[in-house]
């Protein structure tokens, strides 16, 4: 690729903002950063208000996904939200991978969440499904 090539690459990603110009996050790394930040003290009384401003549509969202899905792909699992300091869905992860999991997320990344403790914060959301 020539330099004016990279540079005009390098540019449209920058307009593009910050989401275009990072990489998917790993799971593993993204669950890390989560359960560290949770045990912080400021981790701790966000998780508090992040469960409750989840029960307003968490619950809808699950329900609906749930209609129809066999007994075998109904499992637990864990959603990983990179929250940005306006509130909003950085990025979403599921894992392990389910069908559950990937209805949701549309419900995940249009959530609004309250404001984390600082920008790109990362918490672990476990979805429990009995």
């Amino acid at each position: 690729m020539k330099g004016t090539a990279r540079v005009a690459l390098a540019l449209a990603l920058l307009a593009a903002g910050p989401a275009a110009a990072q990489e998917k996050t790993s799971p593993t790394i993204a669950r890390e950063t989560a359960e560290s930040n949770a045990k912080t003290p400021a981790g701790r009384r966000y998780e508090s208000a992040l469960e409750s401003s989840l029960d307003s549509w968490l619950r809808r969202a699950l329900e609906k996904c749930l209609k129809g899905v066999t007994k075998e792909d109904a499992v637990s699992f864990d959603f990983l939200v990179r929250i940005g300091d306006n509130g909003r869905a950085e990025e979403v992860l599921y894992a392990p991978e389910t069908s559950v999991g990937r209805c949701a997320k549309e419900d995940f990344e249009d959530a609004k969440y309250p404001f984390p403790p600082q920008a790109h914060w990362w918490v672990k959301i476990p979805v429990e499904i009995r």
